[in-house]
């Protein structure tokens, strides 16, 4: 015979039945206790979530605003004019008027300028470059390669001043 909590048992049968009677015992009061201890560590998870959902819901919100004024921009905004079509004449250089010891130089392609190679003027600035180099500028800008001046005659007012300097 043992002696338990619950007075004597008989062997190793009425030792597990003392033993499961405790347990129970303790699960009938402590059970609730432990059921809403982990209730609370799960919702305070839960609430965590809560707590911070307004903040990601609010970065989700200004992402998608962002996007969709982008979108709006990219909608509405015009494509960008084709260059106009602009024909500069040309001429064979000959250098004449120059000393010898000045040389002009292609600002496009940076090679010098040959006597009979066709060259071209931009009438805003007066700026000579070779013609090819000049024609595959103007496929994708409307000014002068050097100061910048439209090439185009008429869009731009020239000031008496600028062409002093």
């Amino acid at each position: 015979m043992m002696t338990t909590l619950f007075g004597q048992v008989d062997g190793v049968p009425g030792l597990i039945m003392a033993w499961f009677g405790i347990f129970l015992l303790t699960m009938t009061f402590l059970g609730p206790i432990f059921i809403g201890i982990a209730a609370c560590l799960c919702r305070g998870g839960q609430r965590a979530e809560e707590e911070n959902a307004p903040v990601g819901r609010l970065a989700a919100l200004v992402v998608a605003i962002e996007r969709a004024q982008q979108m709006r921009t990219a909608a509405v905004a015009p494509a960008p004019a084709p260059a106009p079509e602009v024909e500069l004449g040309y001429f064979p250089y000959s250098g004449e008027g120059r000393r010898a010891s000045e040389r002009l130089v292609c600002a496009i392609c940076l090679e010098e300028l040959q006597r009979g190679q066709a060259c071209s003027e931009v009438p805003a600035c007066r700026h000579v470059f070779h013609r090819d180099c000049i024609n595959v500028w103007m496929k994708s800008k409307t000014t002068c390669p050097l100061c910048r001046r439209n090439i185009v005659a008429g869009s731009e007012r020239i000031s008496v001043a600028f062409d002093m300097v």
